[in-house]
């Protein structure tokens, strides 16, 4: 088959070797199916126990809520507590810091030591503790990072070639947000797109079969089905493309000043060297934390404030204020470097970008009878592909997310032009940002 590449970047030998050659490849699909069970098991026992530190979080910001005056000091005590055992956690794993996706790609290039075991405790367990007591990290970051070790890992104990254990690295990452997101060709497109930059017989096959195995094992423990219950959506007229075409515009200038946001908060904390990390994480965690007793759906991963925002719960100027907080507090929250991801924060602020925009041109011209669902779906996808530079896997990852294909030709559109203005912006992808600050 021959090698596409894929993406405005320079071409990346990760797979070098004769990709027609078939030897092997059953060996390496068995491989790749049994790290796709595990990657799915620690996938969604993850997500499961995610759930259940929501549950417990709300729980207790109801309970402090009852009595403002002395109980919000629990909450606060607990979460600053967390977060700092998350960050000191990554003081005795140094891989575990921050995203996955970085550190996947630095090994495959080369540029890292492969990850060892002890990447899977500690992406784990830190990401329960950052991500269940309210800070604005995504659940892929553990999970693709888990993902790829266990691949690594599987390969190595097989005997693979080196050439394989890239395959099988890349393969399991896209198994491991498959899970975070019940988004299997999300996932396998995060493969081709970002992390190898290729298509390749070889790459392909892995994939799909990790992926395969990984979401049927997830589905038996969380369940299956799209992450968000959305009613049917009716495409809209033609005109409203021109719309989505400027809304891709404005998107993709706001993903370039995202992304400085996020290194500019890393470098931030990077040069406070008198006080320990983990005090400062654990600070910033009892602010969050704070945050939550008055407003408990402002704080956390954002899922069921995405949820939210799509079904239109929120009015304008709770829009306007969710869209405020949770633009700096992914950005604050990833800079404390816990184990956690970007991507589910960056889907809560395009989903919060496109509402906001709809309605408030709802209310300025009525005549226009946007859908600030269709915008909030085409949002997401598109705040996705500017801070990440991914518009394909942004986009099947929302349809996936969603169960909605209405809206393809409007988050094509915008996804397109966001590009274009990131690019004009000299706005470089997050991950490759952040791969060489490593």
């Amino acid at each position: 088959m021959s090698d596409y590449h894929v993406g405005p970047y320079p071409r990346v030998t990760l797979f070098p070797e004769d990709d027609g050659a078939s030897g092997g490849i059953i060996r390496l699909a068995i491989v790749a199916a049994i790290g796709g069970v595990l990657a799915g098991l620690l996938g969604g026992l993850f997500r499961w126990f995610l759930n259940q530190a929501f549950e417990l979080r709300i729980d207790l910001l109801a309970w402090a809520d009852e009595n403002p005056a002395a109980r919000w000091i629990i909450p606060v005590a607990i979460a600053a507590i967390a977060v700092a055992a998350a960050r000191l956690i990554v003081r005795f794993v140094p891989e575990a810091s921050g995203s996955g996706v970085q550190h996947v790609e630095a090994n495959m290039r080369g540029d890292d030591e492969v990850s060892p075991l002890r990447i899977i405790p500690a992406k784990f367990f830190g990401g329960l503790l950052a991500i269940g007591s309210g800070l604005a990290l995504g659940r892929e970051g553990p999970t693709v990072q888990i993902g790829a070790t266990i691949g690594n890992q599987a390969a190595r104990l097989a005997g693979l070639s080196q050439h394989d254990r890239r395959t099988l690295t890349a393969s399991l990452a896209g198994a491991g947000l498959g899970v975070a997101f019940s988004a299997p060709l999300g996932g396998a497109m995060f493969v081709f797109e970002e992390v190898a930059r290729a298509f390749r017989t070889r790459l392909i096959v892995a994939t799909l079969v990790a992926s395969a195995a990984a979401l049927t094992v997830s589905g038996w423990i969380v369940g299956g089905g799209p992450i968000f219950s959305v009613p049917n959506l009716p495409a809209g007229p033609h005109w409203h493309l021109a719309l989505y075409a400027l809304f891709g515009l404005a998107l993709g200038a706001l993903g370039v000043v995202y992304n400085r946001s996020v290194l500019l908060l890393l470098d931030l904390a990077g040069s406070i060297r008198r006080v320990p990390p983990e005090i400062i994480a654990g600070a910033v965690g009892g602010l969050v934390a704070l945050l939550g007793v008055f407003a408990p759906f402002l704080i956390g991963g954002g899922g069921p404030l995405n949820e939210n925002v799509l079904v239109g719960s929120y009015s304008l100027g709770t829009l306007l204020l969710i869209f405020i907080v949770r633009f700096f507090l992914g950005p604050l929250s990833y800079s404390l470097g816990t184990p956690g991801g970007l991507f589910a924060p960056l889907l809560v602020v395009g989903a919060v970008a496109g509402s906001l925009v709809a309605s408030t041109l709802n209310s300025l011209m009525p005549t226009l009878d946007l859908s600030p669902l269709a915008f909030a779906i085409v949002g997401m996808s598109t705040f996705f592909a500017a801070v990440v530079r991914a518009p394909l896997t942004g986009i099947i990852l929302i349809i996936e997310m969603t169960a909605t294909t209405s809206q393809v030709i409007p988050m094509l559109l915008a996804a397109g032009t966001a590009m274009i203005a990131a690019k004009l912006l000299n706005g470089p992808p997050i991950y490759d940002s952040l791969r060489e600050r490593m």
